[in-house]
């Protein structure tokens, strides 16, 4: 498997600033509990099989709505498709990744996204594992993290 993380964050960024002009910083800001948190999580099938999943504050799926829509982040349907947005996001993100990972010979269905709400912040996983990619977007730190069937993941603190 090429460089895992490096290729989330890269892949990550291109498609945030090419699709809602928003732009990443590799500044690992801390995680607040004072925003919810949301898990958006979408499965890929084909000759491999895996997950990608998202950790995200509800300001940052605000902005990204906002971005996407072309209105101001205060609108009223920001609230109504920050969620919907999210998963688009997720939807481009994993296509991208299973043809950058895999190439695009073979076919590879995903299912859809699923975006719910997390009781807690997330717990972020040690930044070594190398399925782990963490981010911030305009001071809200994110998180992704590629799981791979047949593979184990990395203990949190290896």
């Amino acid at each position: 498997m090429p460089q895992t993380k490096t290729t989330l964050k890269e892949l990550f960024s291109e498609i945030l600033a090419n699709l809602a002009f928003m732009f990443t910083d590799d500044e690992e800001s801390e995680p607040s509990d004072q925003d919810v948190w949301l898990e958006t999580s979408v499965r890929y099938l084909g000759p491999n099989r895996g997950t990608l999943v998202f950790h995200c504050p509800r300001r940052f799926t605000r902005g990204l709505a906002a971005n996407l829509l072309g209105v101001d982040p205060e609108a009223p349907q920001v609230n109504d498709q920050s969620e919907d947005a999210v998963r688009e996001f997720m939807n481009i993100l994993c296509g991208q990744l299973v043809t950058q990972f895999f190439g695009s010979q073979d076919i590879y269905n995903l299912s859809i996204p699923q975006c719910r709400v997390l009781p807690e912040v997330p717990e972020f996983i040690a930044a070594r594992d190398p399925n782990v990619a963490s981010l911030s977007v305009d001071g809200s730190r994110i998180q992704l993290v590629h799981l791979v069937e047949g593979e184990t993941p990395s203990p949190a603190g290896a």
